[in-house]
């Protein structure tokens, strides 16, 4: 989605990581991660045919990745504090998603937790599984298994603003094929890559609160300013 995340919405970032991948497939895998689940390797339907899209997200097409891991949930505010205490939040808020968030800052506690961010590739393929799918669930939208935005302001964002996120994997009907969850809505996630080559912008997946049927499509993105929050 080429649109700044200015339009109308809260600026909502999360970190969401996957583990260590091989160029091939290993004949003995390591046990899964606590947390993480285990996206084998395989072809993967990547952007979309459909002609309401951007034209940068066209055609679909097949990729081949290798396995990989990646987490089941957005970092909490409770996580991501243990890599740095400066992040303070109010009681109740510590399974929130961790917004406010800049790209450096994800990246670098991908590194303090011997992780690192997802490709968009590899987003997309934990997202939507091997069939292409246009959301998480399935091909049909579905309000409900999004999260709904919080009745009242739920944190407060380094710009100023207030965000409605709710506790991260409280719509599990809304997973995706692979059990990841909030990959439709809640917070936007960083990943790795420049769009268009530009490395000043970098690339946000999965929508946020308040973002309607085309925000929450896998293959979409969102686009902002690496130093962005």
């Amino acid at each position: 989605m080429q649109a700044s995340l200015r339009d109308g919405a809260a600026l909502l970032l999360v970190l969401f990581l996957s583990g260590c991948r091989s160029a091939t497939l290993p004949t003995r895998l390591p046990p899964t991660p606590e947390g993480m689940v285990l996206i084998s390797a395989g072809e993967a339907l990547i952007g979309t045919d459909d002609p309401d899209t951007d034209e940068e997200r066209r055609p679909q097409r097949r990729v081949f990745l290798p396995t990989f891991f990646i987490d089941r949930d957005e970092v909490t505010n409770a996580e991501f504090a243990c890599f740095r205490p400066t992040h303070t939040f109010d009681s109740g808020q510590a399974k929130l998603p961790a917004t406010g968030v800049t790209y450096a800052d994800a990246e670098a506690y991908a590194h303090w937790a011997g992780k690192r961010l997802p490709t968009e590739d590899e987003w997309e393929k934990a997202a939507r599984g091997t069939d292409g799918r246009r959301f998480p669930w399935g091909a049909t939208w579905d309000r409900n298994k999004v999260a709904a935005r919080a009745p009242k302001p739920t944190l407060k964002l380094a710009c100023g603003k207030y965000s409605r996120v709710r506790p991260v994997g409280s719509v599990p009907a809304g997973a995706s094929p692979y059990g990841c969850r909030d990959m439709a809505g809640n917070a936007w996630e960083w990943v790795q890559g420049h769009p268009y080559g530009n490395p000043e912008q970098r690339i946000l997946k999965g929508g946020a609160v308040g973002y309607g049927e085309r925000g929450c499509r896998t293959y979409e993105r969102g686009i902002e300013g690496a130093k962005a929050t």
